[in-house]
């Protein structure tokens, strides 16, 4: 074994995760992005044809306006409404007893393989299923398995366990798609 990490991970990180995921990645801003236009779109497209079935009445123009003010309204609260259900999935998911994250958890890096082992299971996988890195300033560092989905590693305790830059360099050598923010 090459390197172990004693991960311990709360909600704050997981809501953080998903914040970064969706409003500063490339790949989360391109789909938030399409997500908006297309919202927008359907909208202007649905109060056009109110206003061409129904006339334009005052009933009609005013419901078509109320349509595109909700639409202006969803568009510059979309990152506080996003981030609102996250965390209220983050409740109800934890009501029952089921994080969509393992609180604790140990992480091995071997030659050929990862080992992520919890109170629950141990999932070994090699390291061609992380799509990307993404190294997140001072605060995290993401390996992404799949599109949405990732390792959390908090850098702070990253740099208690072992020697941050060596780690780094490790990973860069095991993906070769590392991105920096």
């Amino acid at each position: 074994m090459l390197f172990q990490l004693n991960i311990n991970l709360s909600e704050d990180d997981y809501l953080d995760f998903n914040k970064f995921h969706s409003f500063e990645s490339m790949h989360g801003k391109k789909l938030i992005n399409k997500t908006r236009i297309f919202f927008v779109l359907a909208m202007i497209i649905l109060a056009a044809l109110f206003l061409l079935v129904m006339g334009f009445t005052t009933f009609s123009i005013t419901y078509a306006a109320l349509l595109l003010l909700f639409t202006l309204l969803y568009v510059i609260f979309f990152k506080k409404i996003l981030t609102r259900n996250v965390k209220t999935q983050i409740k109800r998911l934890k009501k029952v007893g089921k994080l969509p994250f393992d609180p604790v958890s140990t992480l091995e890096f071997h030659e050929n393989k990862m080992a992520e082992i919890t109170a629950e299971k141990r999932i070994e996988q090699s390291y061609n299923v992380f799509e990307r890195i993404c190294i997140v300033k001072d605060r995290y560092i993401l390996l992404y398995h799949s599109s949405v989905g990732a390792h959390i590693l908090p850098v702070v305790q990253v740099k208690a366990q072992l020697n941050q830059e060596d780690f780094i360099e490790f990973l860069s050598k095991k993906c070769t798609n590392v991105e920096y923010y």
